[in-house]
């Protein structure tokens, strides 16, 4: 592939390159663009409906980390950024939980405290959290896969921007994609833009970087 490009024309070369790029990232969830802004300080998530956007400075930036649990209602995975600022930043899948998922995640709690035996395992839910849980597929289908869900007051939401989105895959993959880039971890890059090792007519790996990026989530 390398010597092929080398007899090619500037622009074509170019071009070619872009698509390289471009199909090397089509497989993955979600799209990075390692040129999408132009300040360097700078690094934004965008998602597919865009009306919906985050922004901010890579210095700012004190975790990138990911919490699974549940609630009454729902199994939710999600993504926090942490930065200098007042809001955290929250991005979550949720999925309304399974019949007896509740109940054996409350199983497993009692079992962690040193008391395998414990007849919470065989009891059935308190009528009110039961009523909540068989409530919690309705509750799903009425809100769209982008929509946040927020229980208040049972919950505090201050200081938080939070975004909601429908693949869990998804969600892991940005987190893996930040990751990378936050703490600079090498890749392959043609035109700046990173590819794979196949693709690439630079052997020379170079590390990531968050600032400048853009991290495009697709669902």
């Amino acid at each position: 592939m390398a010597s092929i490009l080398i007899f090619m024309s500037p622009l074509f070369k170019k071009t070619a390159l872009a698509l390289l790029c471009t199909a090397s990232t089509s497989l993955s969830a979600v799209t990075v663009d390692s040129k999408g802004i132009n300040n360097k300080s700078i690094f934004g998530i965008s998602f597919a409906d865009q009306t919906r956007d985050y922004i901010a400075q890579e210095k700012s930036i004190s975790s990138i980390s990911t919490q699974q649990y549940i609630t009454t209602s729902f199994n939710v995975l999600e993504l926090n950024i942490v930065t200098d600022g007042a809001a955290l930043v929250r991005i979550y899948h949720s999925r309304a939980i399974k019949p007896g998922e509740l109940q054996e995640a409350l199983g497993n709690g009692v079992s962690a405290a040193g008391a395998p035996g414990s007849s919470i395992i065989q009891r059935p839910l308190p009528p009110r959290v039961q009523k909540l849980a068989d409530r919690a597929n309705g509750v799903q289908e009425a809100v769209t896969s982008s929509t946040v869900i927020k229980d208040y007051p049972h919950a505090t939401h201050a200081h938080t921007v939070e975004y909601r989105v429908s693949s869990r895959i998804e969600l892991l993959d940005l987190y893996n994609k930040l990751r990378q880039h936050w703490l600079k971890e090498p890749a392959f890059f043609e035109d700046g833009q990173i590819v794979s090792q196949e693709n690439a007519i630079d052997k020379e790996m170079k590390p990531r970087s968050l600032g400048g990026t853009l991290f495009k989530v697709e669902k």
